[in-house]
């Protein structure tokens, strides 16, 4: 066969064969880059690393991590700021350190943060947290300084087909992205608090979702526990009449012991005067000058969401009912019955924040703003 018949017979047989080299180039480029990604041991180490410039917006880097699909939410959250009487009424991890008083003081004055499973932003992609690989806790917040930074994620958006490897302990390789102002500053965010979060180094977050993505589990890798707190608050609105402050209590407190919690409950001396009741993983705050009430539940939502989630939630329903109930035998007409302001274990609804100049009140407005990034950035 001469040369010209056989390219003759090459353009018939592979008319594409151009795109098709292109499309294998891109396939054999994808390791190398991967290679080349520098990988850092921590997000925390990532985010030191983007705070100095040694890591930089649109960086392919690799991190070691435990990817999560549980993450903190935005609304501010009602609690007291003791757990209970003893040092082991909070679940979880314990805390540990030099002097043994002051981590006592710690254990008892800190809550597992509340969190919450992320809500799909798309068909394929997910939003996620990127926690140290060997962390057990989504973090905690207190009245310790540097309590609430105890530990460092790292927001993340994943391709679903990574999600079955979430609360793994693994190597997920993405790139590094920067919330500019006007992601903030739509959602009602000053400019200047925009440049302590920049500062602070509390802006970027990695995008597992291009071309060049991965997430692949160390080895031996297996879901851990990880401890977080599930959360939800209440109000009541009466449309005549009114209910005793220890009928609010009581009904809470019933909820609680009718799913195996043995509570107590304490009352505050001081400022509001609010009442707790506690128990051995579990708390609620009730307010004694305005109808809000709190519960605040730890859990393993690592190993058994689950579980955890369906006993939260009869707590919810059980106390609900009680409260309307008790409105029933005191003659009050209840309004929002059988009804809570949110539950972190109601994703979608807990997750969803009207944009407005009040923004800079949310806990976290960046996971919003990632969430907008995301729906905008293929227009």
């Amino acid at each position: 066969m001469n040369k010209e018949t056989g390219q003759f017979l090459a353009k018939q047989l592979y008319p594409d064969i151009k795109s098709w080299l292109t499309s294998l180039g891109r396939k054999l480029s994808s390791p190398i880059k991967r290679a080349r990604a520098e990988v850092f041991d921590s997000p925390s180490h990532l985010l030191d690393a983007l705070k100095v410039g040694l890591a930089k917006d649109g960086e392919l880097v690799t991190v070691e991590c435990k990817p999560s699909l549980f993450g903190p939410f935005l609304r501010s959250h009602f609690l007291s700021p003791i757990v209970g009487n003893r040092t082991d009424m909070r679940l979880g991890p314990p805390f540990i350190g030099e002097n043994p008083i002051m981590a006592m003081m710690a254990q008892v004055t800190s809550h597992l943060k509340p969190v919450g499973l992320y809500p799909p932003i798309g068909a394929d992609v997910a939003q996620a947290c990127l926690y140290p690989s060997d962390t057990t806790a989504c973090g905690f917040i207190g009245l310790f300084p540097g309590i609430d930074e105890m530990v460092e994620y790292l927001p993340c958006l994943l391709t679903t087909r990574y999600t079955p490897y979430t609360g793994m302990p693994c190597h997920v390789t993405g790139v590094v992205r920067l919330a500019d102002p006007k992601l903030l500053i739509d959602f009602g965010v000053p400019l200047e608090d925009y440049e302590e979060l920049r500062q602070a180094g509390q802006v970027w977050f990695l995008d597992a979702t291009v071309d060049d993505s991965e997430c692949t589990p160390l080895d031996d890798a297996s879901e851990t526990e990880l401890w977080g707190g599930m959360y939800a608050s209440g109000h009541l609105e009466f449309a005549s009449g009114s209910i005793e402050i220890n009928a609010l209590v009581e009904s809470i407190r019933d909820a609680a012991q009718a799913s195996g919690f043995e509570t107590q409950v304490t009352r505050n001396r001081a400022k509001r005067q609010e009442i707790m009741i506690f128990g051995h993983g579990f708390r609620s705050l009730v307010d004694t000058q305005a109808p809000l009430y709190s519960i605040h539940m730890d859990a393993d939502i690592g190993t058994d969401y689950k579980g955890a989630r369906s006993r939260f939630d009869l707590i919810s329903t059980n106390m609900l009912a009680n409260i309307k109930s008790s409105c029933e035998d005191a003659t009050v007409e209840l309004k929002n019955a059988m009804d809570l302001d949110f539950s972190y274990t109601n994703a979608a609804d807990s997750f969803s924040v009207l944009k407005s100049k009040g923004a800079e009140f949310m806990n976290d407005p960046l996971a919003m703003a990632i969430r907008d990034w995301h729906r905008t950035r293929g227009r």
